[in-house]
């Protein structure tokens, strides 16, 4: 895999366990929210880190990290995911796959070769304004996405769902066409991230007006005990 970095330790991450992020280079959506704009423009700006530099580290860590979360960028564009989060897996590792789940091809590759214990899929706009919100030129891209939350689901592995919101992009209205959507996908958990104002594709976005905390909070209220938020930190908000 071409990996462009590595977090070497986290608690917020991958939620239960003390885990590592990878990242990989490239993606195939251009999000304005998007906070790792150099790894999706322009991966070979960032320092790489070798396999055997990141299986090294593994296996110096192995009785003090629980498991590996796989970003990006876009995780799954590289051929040899599969290959890299079995060996992982075969190390003692929990892998979780952070995706935006385009891929179900992959999604589904992954699953009956390597297996996934988690996966994090960023769900991001309601289905008609799919393209619109990500740059993508793909007409069944919204339909991909919600293949590969079927296919997650199906496969047991722990899910979490999660949208970043800026409120010049998502209103409230648009939140809760997203909620009824993810609902009908059989979708049990929902979490709403607040947009992150550092370096993203989008600069404009950080001097529009977003929702605070509470704000996010109390819609979530509104549409259930199922819709969390995640502020800054990485942490769930229980209130604000």
């Amino acid at each position: 895999m071409d990996f462009r970095g590595l977090v070497k330790f986290t608690l917020v991450d991958y939620p239960g366990k003390i885990g590592c992020i990878v990242f990989s280079g490239g993606c195939n959506l251009r999000c304005p929210f998007c906070h790792n704009p150099c790894l999706v423009l322009d991966p070979t700006s960032q320092p790489r880190v070798t396999e055997q530099e990141f299986f090294h580290f593994l296996e110096r860590r192995k009785g003090l990290l629980e498991g590996v979360v796989f970003s990006g960028g876009e995780p799954l564009l590289q051929p040899d995911a599969p290959e890299i989060v079995g060996r992982v897996r075969a190390m003692g590792y929990c892998a979780k796959i952070d995706t935006n789940g385009t891929l179900p091809e992959r999604v589904e590759a992954l699953l009956a070769s390597a297996g996934a214990d988690a996966f994090g899929i960023d769900c991001k706009a309601p289905k008609e304004r799919y393209r619109q919100l990500t740059g993508s030129r793909d007409p069944e891209v919204a339909a991909k996405v919600y293949r590969s939350i079927a296919l997650a689901l199906a496969s047991g592995a722990e899910l979490d769902i999660r949208t970043t919101v800026h409120k010049a992009l998502l209103d409230e209205a648009a939140l809760g066409v997203m909620y009824e959507e993810l609902k009908a996908a059989g979708v049990k958990q929902w979490t709403l991230q607040q947009y992150h104002p550092v370096e993203v594709i989008d600069d404009e976005l950080s001097s529009k007006e977003t929702f605070s905390d509470a704000e996010l909070v109390h819609i979530a209220r509104r549409f259930g005990p199922e819709v969390r938020v995640r502020g800054l930190t990485g942490r769930i908000i229980d209130a604000a």
